[in-house]
Protein backbone atom coordinates (compact mmCIF):
# COMPACT_ATOMS: atom_id res chain seq x y z
CA UNK A 1 0.00 0.00 0.00
CA UNK A 2 2.02 2.72 -0.97
CA UNK A 3 5.34 0.86 -1.10
CA UNK A 4 6.23 1.40 -4.39
CA UNK A 5 5.83 5.37 -4.74
CA UNK A 6 7.89 5.40 -2.14
CA UNK A 7 10.68 3.64 -3.15
CA UNK A 8 10.66 5.53 -6.10
CA UNK A 9 10.60 8.61 -4.00
CA UNK A 10 13.59 7.89 -2.00
CA UNK A 11 15.41 6.82 -5.32
CA UNK A 12 14.71 9.96 -7.29
CA UNK A 13 15.56 12.30 -4.19
CA UNK A 14 18.61 10.39 -4.09
CA UNK A 15 19.15 11.45 -7.68
CA UNK A 16 18.06 14.84 -6.87
CA UNK A 17 15.06 14.42 -9.10
CA UNK A 18 13.20 16.31 -6.37
CA UNK A 19 9.69 17.41 -8.48
CA UNK A 20 9.51 13.32 -9.62
CA UNK A 21 10.34 12.44 -5.60
CA UNK A 22 8.12 14.71 -4.70
CA UNK A 23 4.99 13.51 -6.82
CA UNK A 24 5.47 9.76 -5.57
CA UNK A 25 5.36 10.98 -2.11
CA UNK A 26 1.75 12.71 -2.71
CA UNK A 27 0.65 9.74 -4.45
CA UNK A 28 1.84 7.79 -1.59
CA UNK A 29 0.25 9.80 1.10
CA UNK A 30 -2.86 9.64 -1.51
CA UNK A 31 -3.19 5.90 -0.86
CA UNK A 32 -2.89 6.11 2.47
CA UNK A 33 -5.78 8.13 2.65
CA UNK A 34 -7.75 6.52 0.45
CA UNK A 35 -7.27 3.15 2.78
CA UNK A 36 -8.06 5.71 5.79
CA UNK A 37 -4.55 5.59 7.01
CA UNK A 38 -4.12 9.25 7.29
CA UNK A 39 -4.03 9.09 11.49
CA UNK A 40 -0.99 6.42 11.48
CA UNK A 41 2.89 6.95 12.02
CA UNK A 42 3.86 5.97 7.93
CA UNK A 43 1.30 8.80 7.20
CA UNK A 44 3.58 11.11 9.50
CA UNK A 45 6.58 9.47 8.35
CA UNK A 46 5.72 10.17 4.24
CA UNK A 47 4.70 13.67 5.24
CA UNK A 48 8.15 14.36 6.77
CA UNK A 49 9.83 12.84 3.92
CA UNK A 50 7.34 15.13 1.76
CA UNK A 51 7.76 18.50 4.04
CA UNK A 52 12.24 17.81 3.16
CA UNK A 53 11.89 17.07 -0.05
CA UNK A 54 10.30 19.86 -0.70
CA UNK A 55 13.05 21.77 1.33
CA UNK A 56 15.54 20.28 -1.20
CA UNK A 57 14.00 21.52 -3.48
CA UNK A 58 13.95 25.11 -2.63
CA UNK A 59 10.23 25.03 -2.07
CA UNK A 60 10.55 26.58 1.59
CA UNK A 61 6.86 27.60 1.92
CA UNK A 62 5.36 24.45 0.68
CA UNK A 63 8.07 22.22 3.15
CA UNK A 64 6.85 24.95 5.81
CA UNK A 65 3.45 23.84 5.23
CA UNK A 66 4.12 20.37 5.38
CA UNK A 67 6.16 19.69 8.21
CA UNK A 68 3.24 22.14 10.51
CA UNK A 69 0.75 19.93 9.13
CA UNK A 70 2.86 16.77 10.48
CA UNK A 71 3.23 18.43 13.82
CA UNK A 72 -0.13 18.86 14.56
CA UNK A 73 -1.06 15.47 13.52
CA UNK A 74 1.57 13.69 16.17
CA UNK A 75 -0.71 14.45 19.32
CA UNK A 76 -3.51 12.72 17.30
CA UNK A 77 -1.69 9.67 16.16
CA UNK A 78 0.65 9.00 19.17
CA UNK A 79 1.37 9.90 22.45
CA UNK A 80 4.56 9.80 22.54
CA UNK A 81 6.44 12.90 21.86
CA UNK A 82 9.63 11.51 20.20
CA UNK A 83 7.39 11.05 17.54
CA UNK A 84 7.32 14.69 16.38
CA UNK A 85 10.89 14.17 15.93
CA UNK A 86 11.11 10.35 14.70
CA UNK A 87 8.02 9.30 12.53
Amino acid sequence: MGLHEFEQSIKLMHEKKYNESENYLKEALKILKQANQEKSLGYLYLLKRLAYVCFLNKKYQESEKYFKVGMDMVPIVTKNPVNIFSA
